[in-house]
């Protein structure tokens, strides 16, 4: 079941509510837990720049 959250809208360009499913929240806990203890979140360049090293 998805639930409105305030705060995963706040994160999303503005957009004043947001549906989030549990595996969304989860997720988001998981990125905020990593980003606390000082890693860094790839931009989508950095991301996709892995991706094709990985896949090399």
């Amino acid at each position: 079941m998805e639930k409105v959250t305030r705060q995963a809208s706040a994160r999303k360009n503005g957009v004043e509510l947001k549906r989030v499913s549990e595996l969304g929240k989860e997720l988001r806990k998981i990125s905020d837990s990593y980003v606390a203890k000082g890693g860094k979140l790839l931009n989508r360049r950095e991301l996709e720049r892995e991706l094709a090293e990985r896949r090399s």
